[in-house]
């Protein structure tokens, strides 16, 4: 543990040892295999500029030998002797012996390589030889003057004549020299002269070669016209096959390759250096082969000598390496002394890997705490700002200029004293639907997105601050100028704010601006104002903007209430259960209703619904015992409707309900699907402290009522209990595999009441939330054991 401590805290000095030596290793590598193989490069070139200069010296020696004897066929050819033979008319045997003797001696003791020679009279059509039987038939010749295609003239043929000892006929392999001459009338030569060579005066030169390179395994071979190999032996058959076919297949996979050239190749696992040259005199090809390994063999031991340079350089790189980064490394190693000696040390934990690693680790905690006390500096200040700007609007107070603009300055409040004064009271619609929906973190969020969204749109045009009441309303301050007509551009403002909170946060505000006060300390009567004009929601509407002339017409109104006749309409209709007329006549009501004053307006609404309710009670249809409307159910949720509009919809839907669908509701018909969405939502949802049946009902658009006996009948257990028992399963999880407090475990299950969850959870366990969790921990150390 010390060793891994003391590596970590020499961990980058370590790194900057490894990092610049292994730098310096790779760059050496690098540049001693780039030296290694462009040395390999060179002595393949230069082997191959030494098996050229062979080449090219049996290349001179065959076309001297192929010169002499071409000139020799020439003077052949024009011999006296040759050409009494070969125009003869008439065949003197004893002429022809005698000519023949006298030109095969003169040749064959001049060119001890001459094997034969030939004449063909074309008009005896009879071959005379010198050196082979006199009337041998050269059937090539016989080819040529019995076919279209000619022969080449003095260019060396390589052939077998095939020659009879003792009876058997044997190889007789020799180069053929043809000379003859055609007219432009005559395509078949009136007669041919043929020197037949034996092969000994190339093969010799190429032997006395490979003689010189054998031990080396060195070899030189010939290709003639046609690819087969001349005097090829029968000791290396195979090898000499491999040769063959490797040179054909590279000749035709590069169809640009020169006359000479050289490449690679491998036989029986051992790699060979190929040579090619072609001799155009004598149309053949040279071959040369040399194992690779003797070529390489002559960089070991430069090899040798790379990798001694490249360790000797490792070394120096090393001490080098130590060096420099000891004195890199110097200022961070006294900063890390400096900042340790004055802490714990930390280097035993996990996420600290070297100095850096440490001081990041330091910066970081240092930063925390920074931000921490900054973090609590400006919560400070701002819970001194809510504060002073709360006691504004909700309180009259009686502080000097002086002493205001000092606590302006000192709690950054931008407005600006002698200014006139409005309020935006910001009234969030459905506000219990609202409750239910967000969790407590999520409604603080969407009432601080309200303040900065309205509070950016109206800095456009003026000074203001906002503040949360951390009720069903938050509040912007406007500073106004003097004798300005604020309100028609405030109103466009707050619409545009409307529309980005709606489409952001998905949920509607309404707005109510408040009369102007020339005294910042009278705020707290204009604020009142603003949430008595507020009330007018319930006429206007949601999502509405009520200034001072909104309401006007309203409170000036002399009616206390909606037409007698009306009512009667109403009642008649109730009795007939005619919906169409129900739903004009209240229509026509409700619109009566809100041309009242809020108080008449909202008393007139209460008595529509006692109206409608004493009408059904009263009615003696046979059918009134499956229509009648649950009043109380219904008059509590009619109580919990913000505007006319809400009420008189749900007033119209309840009885449409009652009349068309009440009987199907009073069946014990169990809909699955709705309490698997209920089973579904608990489970997600059970950490959201306001979760319960009628937040459960409202987000389903369905009675609490209904909810819940659908859900008691399908599985036998209320949606409180069932809530309930999700928690405390979720709770013991908790317990049983994190380290938590019981505290933060009640917090994550969403329950407020930790007394009422003791009590919830020993019923169930039989053992408190502590002695659960002990239980558990002493259960895993004994499996352990």
């Amino acid at each position: 543990m010390k060793l891994r401590t003391l590596l970590r805290a020499k961990g980058l000095l370590l790194k900057m040892v490894l990092w610049s030596s292994a730098s310096v290793l790779l760059i050496v590598g690098i540049l001693s295999v780039v030296i290694y193989l462009n040395a390999q490069s060179l002595m393949i070139n230069k082997e191959y500029d030494n098996s050229k200069k062979i080449l090219y010296q049996v290349k001179y020696n065959t076309n001297l030998m192929n010169e002499t004897i071409s000139r020799l066929t020439q003077s052949l050819y024009l011999n006296s002797d040759v050409n009494a033979i070969m125009y003869a008319e008439k065949e003197d045997m004893v002429n022809v012996i005698t000519r023949i003797n006298n030109v095969g001696n003169s040749v064959t003791s001049a060119n001890q390589y001459v094997h034969s020679i030939s004449i063909y009279n074309q008009k005896l059509n009879q071959f005379y030889n010198a050196g082979s039987p006199v009337f041998f038939d050269d059937p090539m010749l016989f080819d040529l003057f019995h076919s279209d295609r000619l022969i080449p003239i003095l260019k060396p043929v390589f052939r077998d004549i095939h020659k009879v000892v003792n009876g058997k006929t044997e190889s007789e392999p020799v180069f053929s020299y043809f000379m003859y001459e055609t007219t432009m009338n005559q395509q078949i030569p009136s007669g041919a002269v043929v020197i037949n060579v034996k092969p000994s005066w190339l093969l010799e030169n190429i032997k006395q070669i490979n003689m010189i390179n054998n031990q080396k395994g060195d070899n030189i071979f010939i290709l003639d016209q046609l690819g087969d190999y001349v005097d090829e032996g029968i000791e290396q058959r195979d090898k000499l096959n491999w040769l063959k076919n490797e040179f054909m297949q590279y000749k035709n996979s590069h169809s640009q390759a020169e006359t000479e050239g050289f490449f690679k190749s491998s036989f029986k696992e051992t790699q060979f250096l190929v040579t090619y040259s072609y001799i155009d005199s004598i149309n053949m090809t040279l071959l040369k082969i040399q194992p690779t390994l003797e070529v390489y063999g002559y960089i070991d031991s430069f090899k040798t000598s790379i990798m001694v340079i490249t360790l000797i350089f490792l070394a120096m790189a090393v001490v080098v390496s130590v060096s420099v980064s000891r004195k890199i490394y110097s200022p961070i190693g006294n900063l890390v002394s400096t900042i340790s000696s004055g802490r714990a040390h930390q280097y035993e934990k996990e996420e600290i890997r070297d100095e850096i690693s440490y001081l990041d680790f330091v910066y970081k905690q240092s930063m925390e705490q920074l931000n921490l006390y900054d973090k609590e500096r400006y919560q400070y200040r701002d819970v001194m700002k809510h504060y002073w700007l709360n006691r504004l609007l909700t309180e009259s107070l009686h502080i000097g200029n002086v002493e205001m603009a000092s606590m302006f300055r000192e709690m950054k409040i931008t407005l600006p004293l002698n200014h006139s004064y409005a309020v935006l009271l910001l009234k969030i619609d459905n506000y219990k639907h609202f409750q239910q929906s967000f969790s407590t973190k999520d409604k603080e969020t969407i009432r601080f997105a309200m303040i900065n969204i309205v509070s950016e749109l109206v800095s456009k045009s003026y000074i203001n601050e906002g503040l949360d009441l951390k009720d069903d309303h938050v509040v912007i301050i406007v500073s106004v100028p003097p004798e300005e007509q604020f309100e028609p551009d405030m109103i466009s403002l707050l619409k545009e704010a409307q529309q980005f909170v709606n489409r952001f946060y998905k949920i509607t505000f309404t707005a109510s601006i408040s009369a102007t006060t020339e005294n910042i300390q009278s705020l707290h009567t204009v604020y009142n104002k603003a949430l008595d004009q507020s009330i007018y929601r319930f006429i206007c509407g949601h999502q509405s903007i009520i200034d001072t002339n909104t309401f006007r017409h309203n409170e000036g109104s002399k009616k206390t209430g909606y037409s007698k006749h009306l009512e009667v309409h109403l009642q008649e209709a109730l009795r007939k259960r005619d919906l169409m007329a129900i739903e004009e006549t209240m229509k026509l009501l409700f619109k009566e209703v809100t041309e009242l004053n809020y108080s008449n307006a909202l008393v007139s609404t209460f008595r529509l619904v006692e109206l409608t309710k004493m009408t059904l009670e009263s009615s003696t249809d046979s059918l009134t015992p499956s229509l009648l409307i649950d009043l109380s159910s219904l008059l509590l949720h009619l109580m919990e409707k913000e505007t006319i509009n809400d009420i008189y919809e749900t007033m119209l839907g309840s009885i449409k309900d009652s009349f068309q669908g009440e009987a199907s509701e009073s069946t014990n018909k169990l809909n699955h699907y709705v309490v698997e969405a209920v089973i579904d939502y608990i489970r997600t949802h059970y950490d959201d402290p306001s979760l319960c049946l009628a937040s459960i009902a409202s987000m389903m658009k369905i009675t609490s009522r209904r909810l819940g006996n659908l859900f008691k009948d399908d599985l036998s257990v209320s949606v409180a209990d069932f809530i309930n028992e999700t928690r405390l399963t979720k709770a013991a999880e908790l317990l049983a595999k994190s380290e938590i407090s019981v505290r933060e475990v009640v917090e994550k299950v969403g329950v407020l009441n930790e007394t009422y969850f003791f009590s919830l959870f020993k019923k169930r366990f039989g053992v408190t939330p502590k002695e659960y969790a002990l239980k558990n921990q002493i259960n895993q150390l004994r499996n352990t054991d």
